[in-house]
């Protein structure tokens, strides 16, 4: 089943692994401690390894707003691993001038 399909299902919203995460966690948000009753709890997947099977351990408790910023975070560390796209060099021809060079000689 795809991620987002999955997210969306009662399996992920009933999954006793997510409950559990969110337990542990005193309900409350790993990184800014902010309780489930100021800001929703969102489970964070640490790995996709068990995707539709996974245990308390593949879960991290996070609001909204961190869950956000984690994920941003590895957006950033994946793309600073990257390599740069090869600068080919573009021979750039000599264009026609925008206007006629007699033209530039007449008075206006």
């Amino acid at each position: 089943m795809p991620y987002r399909q999955y997210i969306a299902s009662d399996a992920w919203l009933t999954s006793p692994a997510r409950f559990e995460a969110l337990r542990s966690a005193g309900f409350r948000c790993r990184l800014c401690n902010a309780p489930s009753s100021e800001i929703p709890l969102q489970a964070h997947h640490r790995t996709y390894e068990n995707l539709g099977d996974e245990s308390p351990d593949d879960l991290t408790a996070l609001c909204r707003d961190c869950h956000r910023d984690v994920h941003n975070f590895l957006s950033a560390r994946l793309y600073a691993t990257l390599q740069p796209p090869t600068v080919v060099d573009v021979v750039i021809h000599a264009r026609a001038p925008l206007f006629d060079a007699s033209f530039a000689g007449e008075a206006a």
